[in-house]
């Protein structure tokens, strides 16, 4: 039993189907509550971030500014679910990740946290050297944590979204960790 202090993440269908309704109003095509266990955590995705990406060192929200593969893997044991979103491309899905993040802190649920594919937009540019000036809008991009995206779409039986090429403005992928 769950104290009555501690939130967790309602088990039954229409509280999820609440939770993926919200993501859809705010302009999500799909939306999905999976367990953390179906997020496929691999090392080789910092190698595509540092040789292979213009974001690699220039913004706060990208590697090595981020927490790793091995330190995520440490975070996400932490977490049961992730609300699974995607966009169509033109879907500005960082914010609808952080907004879907406050929504869920205010529901009491305090260690949500948004992540998304799509690089950080909000400096031009960004304000790597110093502090970030958004940081209640700032999200690390999933590739920067370790997350290969396509095997955690595929994990969880998103295989119609066809080939995702990471940290481009039309890779509308993101996730809201819950506990």
């Amino acid at each position: 039993m769950v104290p009555e202090n501690i939130k967790s993440l309602p088990k039954n269908t229409r509280s999820n189907q609440e939770l993926i309704q919200e993501a859809i109003d705010l302009g999500c095509t799909k939306a999905k509550v999976i367990l953390t266990r179906t997020i496929s955590m691999a090392h080789w995705v910092n190698l595509q971030c540092q040789y292979g990406c213009a974001h690699y060192g220039s913004l706060l929200t990208c590697p090595p500014h981020t927490p790793n593969a091995d330190e995520m893997a440490e975070i996400l044991p932490e977490y049961e679910n992730a609300l699974l979103i995607n966009g169509s491309p033109e879907t500005n899905i960082r914010e609808i990740g952080v907004h879907l993040e406050k929504y869920l802190k205010g529901k009491g649920f305090n260690k949500a946290f948004a992540l998304c594919a799509q690089p950080c937009d909000l400096c031009s540019p960004c304000t790597v050297t110093t502090k970030c000036q958004y940081p209640e809008k700032a999200r690390p991009t999933l590739q920067a944590c370790g997350i290969d995206v396509s095997e955690t779409i595929h994990n969880n039986g998103w295989d119609d979204l066809g080939q995702q090429t990471p940290c481009t403005p039309t890779h509308a992928i993101g996730m809201v960790l819950l506990a």
